[in-house]
């Protein structure tokens, strides 16, 4: 079965032109992205080079996935100028839904837990389903968080048609950054969450009692990284750096950091 990623690769101009490559020598600027299209068995390497195996990405495509590599992940690479696509980037973050889901399930109870930054990996209401935990969700890209509160504000219907029960859950959306956040509308928070990009420990540790790192292995931490640095929200922290890394497996990397 393709992945999310797959369909997305089927949709950018850039990587279909890069597939029809035999063979592509690594540099610095686009090594990573070889190193991506590697990981997902386009291509696999020899030495100092990719060459071109046998798979073919599928049917169907995703122009909004394909714009993210074509218009931001690949103009960040080569030193071009980003074109943010707002749609683009809130579609991306459901790529991450499974991920985001276990990882959750493994945080513990909380009172008032903060999003520290919403993009790249759109951690929400799952948060607050696995730890009990009002929420509120901070990041820089409003545009992007407007999308994600307009989805929000009909969950509540999606669920009364489907005869479950959704449970009163408080949900507040901030625009800014770390030290735009109003402690003296939130006090300080049970817990702060950031997903691959960076994050200054200095002022998570004044916002909040537990501050937790998460990061992805494979594809979509390679492809989430990517976004990040794109977007300039910094590199996130490795599994386990400045803290102690409390859950790990194959996909994914959970670190305390204060």
């Amino acid at each position: 079965m393709a992945s999310a990623l797959d369909v997305g690769i089927a949709g950018s101009r850039f990587i279909r032109l890069l597939l029809k490559q035999s063979e592509v020598k690594v540099d610095d600027s686009m090594g990573r992205l070889y190193q991506l299209l590697a990981e997902l068995g386009y291509f696999v390497r020899r030495g100092d080079r990719y060459r071109r195996t046998g798979k073919i990405p599928p049917a169907y495509a995703s122009r909004l996935i394909g714009s993210v590599f074509d218009d931001i992940i690949v103009p960040y690479l080569i030193g071009d100028a980003v074109k943010i696509n707002h749609e683009a980037l809130f579609a991306a973050t459901a790529m991450f839904q499974g991920l985001r889901t276990r990882t959750a399930n493994k945080l513990p109870k909380a009172g008032l837990a903060l999003v520290a930054g919403w993009l790249p990996c759109g951690f929400s209401t799952e948060v607050s389903a696995a730890t009990g935990a009002d929420l509120v969700i901070l990041d820089q890209f409003w545009e992007v968080l407007s999308l994600e509160e307009e989805r929000i504000s009909i969950l509540p219907t999606v669920l009364e048609r489907q005869e479950a029960s959704p449970s009163a859950l408080f949900v507040s959306f901030e625009v800014g950054t770390l030290r735009d956040v109003p402690l003296d509308k939130y006090g300080k928070f049970s817990l702060a969450l950031v997903c691959h990009r960076g994050v200054e420990l200095d002022v998570v540790r004044e916002v909040a009692e537990k501050t937790y790192a998460v990061s992805f292995s494979g594809p979509l931490g390679i492809f989430a990284d990517l976004l990040s640095e794109a977007l300039n929200l910094g590199k996130g922290l490795e599994c386990g750096q400045r803290g102690k890394t409390v859950y790990k497996d194959q996909d994914i990397c959970i670190t305390y950091v204060s």
